[in-house]
């Protein structure tokens, strides 16, 4: 129906209900009236225009007026003109293309005008319309004849006039459930049989057939003389019965066990049919019948309203459905109405009623929708679906045999979706998965179950029964509702499914598992652990090889689950559950370990304790599943922190694992190679310092230079007092070019027992030059006050005319000396001639409370451009472009990168005279390389200081937030 036409027709509608109520208040030669049948005839004409010639039929369902079996709306004008058809008895009335306005009008005066009845309309009309076809009037009829000729004469009657001349629209009507419906009305008449009583089937008195009538809410039923009558006649659009039927209005039919029928006898009868199964109206439609059901077929009472369908009943209407697709596909088999409604009526009346009440049902879910598939199979597959719903809550089908019979169902309805469907073979040819009908349709069927049997079955032990996609939709609408106790117990429950003794509820309920393993893992953990420890149980005793990998899979896959959600205790379960099945079946986990992948997923572990600062609730019971894996990854990810708080998190996890842990630590310092033990030194340090003062001097004999380097930066992570005695107590054990960062460090440290260490240094004439500064700046940053002397003997000591110590050691002392004895300071450096921007640039002090393991010994100094600098000790040397430098180092971008600690010998070109320095690789990147120098001239260092005053303008000041916390990323120092 295209959209022009119903808009047509709804406006007539309005108008020709407008017309009659005027006709009432002023007769129809009033000029309103007159004005407002133009408008009327005028809307009329127009729809009939649009019809393509297939005329205009309005039919009454309700309070629905429907224009060729869709509904045109629920307005007021609607629902009244409606009201009054079927008050009338008129099912529905037909427009032909042919209608002039004489013919209109004439079939407007039929109307009544006054107090007339409603229901004389029907007569009226045809007194007034006699000879005309332009109009038909089609009303509900039921006539007690033999249904192989009386029936089909009847029905194909009724029939035509409904499709009128465009009878080639038949199969039109196979794509509307309403035009459908319309057409099986009329094959109605082609049944009566029984006891008295109209088309309400079949009564169990004795009494003899007569005239019943019935439409809307409650009907009327004749009755013989000689027994009891049947109840109302047939609610044909599901508004409900009330109760028995009233008086029969016409002829009563000769009643069989005596006497004749009057005309007028009491409905209902003495005689109670037993409880049927399906309760169609109310099951099918979801309406549900008020009072009695006095309109339902095949029953004698208006009480019960119940009756039974037979599963064979149903298939047989399904084979007719198919047969239906068959005659529109195939034009040799072209099914014609009198074919159709012959086969109808030879169908059992409970059948028959059923197919009404689903086609009923159908329209009234969507009646504006487009169907997104042919309707025979949409109503094929309503049919089946109500008829298992109906079943399983009546309590005959249990929910594990609804797979079944619907399979059964399946088989008929197969045919027609290949008659009819062409989506799934598109489908097929692009490649897509189609999937399983009987799956569609289970799906469909559980969509329909009422929430409270819904959860019913999902809490019983046949939970398996329900497809994994049912089940995931149940619980989401649990989830959204915030009902985490239901949900809980069904995944609960479900999981006890694995452990069933039947071999096909194992395997339906491990396939399960595994597709709602996201489910498992959404709520707080307890359903999740409850299902792997199920599961563990049941691997552990399986014995059938295909159902071995099945729960094999569930298992790794809720595995993988906890993990990912970092479901420690889950996790600990499955890991506990792998040594139980190892005990009972040796050698059956070796491939299930890697699969679930718990040490490949420590890193994560460790790293999000980093980012959140603490250890989570059971992760330690996990990591102490797997000791050597978490002391291997702990050990090589303390030696890339930057942040004292990731490394004391690091210390506690291993202090965690217990003593073992630390024994393992303390073999690989005392036996591994070089490399190897030295990325333990920072984890030894804070555990068991006393060993690291016993074992690293021995050691580190033994080492090359850059594992001596690894130690000094790995002993920076300790805590500050036991850094301090570390490094007292391993500086002779060091080499000589690392020895100044171990002076550094001692600096850094804040604590004053590295004073006397470094005053020895200062005092001994043997001490390389670039030491003894470092020495100086580590006493000036600890405030040693005790060398106060040794400071003012390095700024005044002359020869001549000249200053005995280089101009760089001096200046380093009299910055030391301005933060031991300001006033002192002032007074020697005022007389050193010493000029005072050249101590702008001066060290950095050590913050006690920063977040920084090794914080910068001097300020950053963005260059005004970029120092280039050339390696000379390398085989193959190149060049660096060095951006930002300071008196502890740099960093600049070159054509190669180094690994760190790798030794540099580096000369910077600037100017005459080129300066020379060596250096150790700190961070290699992408873009850039840092270095950190560890011996040098000290008339290259003064130079190095001038051209940093010339190149760098004012240091930025060092402070610890200047650097801040990036959680998740490692943090490659600069500290130079």
């Amino acid at each position: 129906m295209i959209q022009e036409q119903r808009g047509g027709a709804r406006a007539f509608v309005r108008s020709l209900n407008i017309l009659l109520k005027f006709a009432r208040l002023y007769e129809f030669g009033h000029v309103r009236t007159a004005a407002q049948f133009e408008t009327a005839w005028k809307e009329l004409r127009g729809a009939l225009d649009d019809s393509n010639g297939g005329g205009v039929l309005l039919g009454a369902s309700g309070n629905q007026i429907l224009l060729d079996g869709v509904p045109l709306g629920s307005a007021a004008g609607e629902r009244s003109f409606a009201q009054l058809l079927i008050a009338s008895g008129i099912a529905s009335i037909h427009f032909s293309p042919t209608l002039t306005q004489p013919q209109f009008a004439r079939f407007v005066r039929a109307f009544p005008s006054g107090n007339a009845k409603p229901s004389s309309l029907a007569e009226q009309l045809k007194t007034a319309l006699a000879g005309d076809n332009s109009i038909k009037v089609n009303e509900i009829r039921y006539i007690a004849e033999d249904a192989s000729v009386a029936g089909i004469k009847v029905a194909v009657q009724l029939t035509q006039k409904v499709l009128g001349a465009a009878g080639d629209k038949f199969r039109d009507f196979f794509e509307d459930p309403n035009k459908m419906l319309q057409m099986i009305l009329a094959a109605e008449s082609m049944r009566a049989s029984g006891g008295g009583g109209g088309m309400g089937g079949p009564g169990h008195g004795s009494g003899g057939p007569g005239p019943g009538f019935g439409l809307g809410s409650g009907g009327t039923g004749g009755s013989g003389t000689g027994g009891s009558s049947a109840p109302g006649g047939l609610n044909l659009w599901g508004s409900g019965a009330t109760g028995g039927g009233g008086a029969a209005e016409g002829a009563g039919g000769a009643g069989s066990g005596g006497g004749t029928g009057t005309g007028a006898g009491a409905a209902g009868g003495t005689d109670v049919a037993p409880p049927g199964k399906w309760l169609t109206a109310s099951a099918l439609l979801r309406s549900g019948a008020t009072g009695g059901a006095a309109s339902l077929p095949g029953t004698a009472t208006g009480t019960s309203g119940g009756f039974t369908v037979e599963e064979e009943d149903v298939r047989s209407m399904l084979g007719l459905f198919a047969q239906l697709g068959k005659s529109r596909k195939d034009s040799e088999h072209r099914m014609d109405v009198p074919t159709f409604q012959s086969r109808l009526s030879a169908m059992p009346v409970r059948a028959q009623y059923t197919l009404q009440q689903a086609l009923a049902g159908l329209a009234a879910q969507a009646p504006d929708a487009k169907p997104d598939k042919p309707m025979l199979l949409k109503l094929a597959e309503h049919v089946a679906i109500r008829f298992a719903l109906d079943s399983y809550e009546k309590g005959e089908l249990r929910v594990n045999a609804v797979k079944q019979l619907l399979d059964r169902m399946n088989t008929e309805i197969e045919g027609l979706r290949k008659i009819l469907s062409t989506q799934e073979e598109m489908m097929a040819q692009a490649g897509l998965s189609v999937q399983s009908y009987t799956e569609l349709l289970d799906q469909e069927f559980w969509e329909q179950v009422p929430e409270e049997n819904k959860k019913e079955v999902l809490t019983s032990d046949e939970a398996w029964c329900v497809p994994p996609r049912n089940v995931r939709a149940f619980l989401e609408d649990m989830l959204r509702r915030g009902e985490l106790k239901t949900v809980n117990e069904v995944l609960m429950k479900y999981a006890s499914c694995v452990g069933l003794e039947a071999p096909e509820a194992r395997r339906t309920t491990a396939i399960g598992l595994s597709d709602l393993g996201e489910l498992y893992g959404s709520g707080d953990g307890s359903a999740l652990m409850d299902a792997i420890r199920r599961l563990g149980n049941q691997l552990a005793i399986e014995r059938e090889p295909e159902l071995q990998t099945l729960v094999s899979a569930a298992f790794v896959r809720l595995s993988q689950e906890a993990a990912s959600k970092r479901c420690y205790p889950a996790m600990q379960q499955a890991l506990a559950s792998l040594e139980s099945v190892e005990a009972q079946r040796p050698g059956s986990t070796q491939s299930l370990r890697p699969r679930i992948g718990a040490e490949e997923r420590l890193p994560e572990f460790i790293e999000e304790a980093m980012r959140s600062g603490q250890i989570a609730d059971g992760m330690m019971d996990i990591l102490n599943l797997m000791p050597k894996a978490t002391i291997h990854y702990v050990t090589n990810r303390f030696g890339h922190c930057g942040f004292r708080d990731d490394c004391d998190l690091l210390a506690t996890i291993i202090r965690n694992l217990g003593e073992d842990a630390t024994q393992r630590l303390l073999e690989t310092l005392q036996t591994a190679p070089a490399n190897e033990s030295a990325e333990a030194i920072g984890l030894v340090s804070q555990l068991s310092p006393e060993n690291v003062e016993r074992i690293l001097p021995a050691r580190l004999s033994q080492w090359p230079r850059s594992a001596h380097d690894r130690a000094v930066r790995q002993l920076s992570a300790a805590p500050a007092q036991e850094r301090a005695r570390l490094l007292i107590a391993l500086y002779d054990s060091l080499d000589v070019l690392i020895r100044p960062l171990a002076i550094d460090e001692m600096g850094m440290s804040g604590q004053s027992s590295c004073i006397p260490k470094l005053i020895e240094l200062l005092q001994n004439d043997e001490t390389p030059a670039f030491t003894r500064v470092k020495a100086v700046e580590a006493l000036g940053r600890l405030r040693a006050s005790g060398a106060s002397a040794l400071f003012q003997r390095i700024l005044d000591t002359r020869q001549v005319w000249r200053w005995v110590y280089p101009n760089e050691l001096r200046i380093a002392a009299a910055q030391a000396l301005l933060r031991v004895d300001p006033a002192v300071g002032m007074e020697k450096v005022a007389a050193s001639g010493i000029d005072r921007k050249e101590l702008s640039l001066e060290p950095s002090d050590p913050d006690a409370n920063a977040s920084v393991i090794r914080q910068r010994r001097y300020a950053r100094l963005k260059l005004s451009r970029n120092l280039v600098a050339v390696t000379t000790n390398l085989r193959e040397n190149f060049r660096l472009s060095i951006p930002e430098l300071n008196l502890g180092g740099g960093i600049g971008s070159g054509e190669r990168h180094l690994a760190p600690g790798s030794l540099l010998s580096l000369k910077f070109s600037h100017g005459v005279r080129n300066l020379k320095a060596q250096a150790i690789v700190r961070g290699a990147r992408p873009q850039a390389m840092a270095f950190e120098f560890v011996d040098m001239d000290l008339d290259e260092r003064y130079r190095l200081r001038k051209l940093l005053l010339e190149l760098g303008g004012l240091p930025m000041v060092a402070q610890v937030t200047n650097r801040t916390r990036r959680r998740g990323r490692v943090a490659i120092s600069k500290n130079y």
